[in-house]
């Protein structure tokens, strides 16, 4: 068996990078600053600054998100509060989490209530070439009379990687 020690690894060639599997390419990352406010019960987006754009250096590599949604919803009766949420291709219009996720708040007191929660996840998809994208996140208020971030919250984010194959 033989053993390869190196101190550095430099391209032969400028601008055709060291490509070496599994190893993180490339890092971008993003965190909502801004308050948003929605009652709509249609898939909105969430403040533009979140928006996350990513191009691939290589055409085969993995694409993995790590995203952290900070989001409240609110209810001033004695209803429950709902939310769905999910990561969106704004490049492409679709939705890349393929399901609807939901954070939902019992209010049993009749006295309104307001929720604040952090729904965190993760999400690989193998790569689509290396056309940029910008990816968001879109939610709707399935019960409750609003769903909001503020930018006190800060646990809005969103962290794309790209990994070498």
């Amino acid at each position: 068996m033989s053993i390869l020690k190196v101190d550095t690894i430099n391209e032969k060639t400028s601008g055709n990078g060291v490509q070496i599997a599994g190893h993180v390419v490339q890092v971008v990352s993003n965190k909502a600053s801004t308050y948003f406010q929605s009652t709509s019960t249609s898939y909105v987006e969430t403040a533009t600054d979140i928006r996350t754009t990513i191009t691939p250096k290589y055409s085969n590599s993995k694409i993995l998100f790590h995203c952290g949604l900070g989001i409240g919803a609110e209810e001033s009766g004695s209803h429950d509060a709902q939310v769905s949420y999910k990561l969106y291709d704004h490049t492409a219009s679709a939705d890349v989490s393929n399901t609807e996720s939901k954070l939902r708040c019992y209010d049993y007191g009749g006295n309104g209530l307001y929720m604040q929660v952090g729904a965190n996840f993760t999400i690989q998809i193998d790569s689509w070439g290396t056309t940029a994208k910008t990816f968001t996140y879109y939610v709707k208020k399935d019960a409750g009379i609003r769903v909001r971030m503020s930018d006190e919250n800060k646990n809005t984010y969103m962290t794309i990687m790209e990994i070498a194959q």
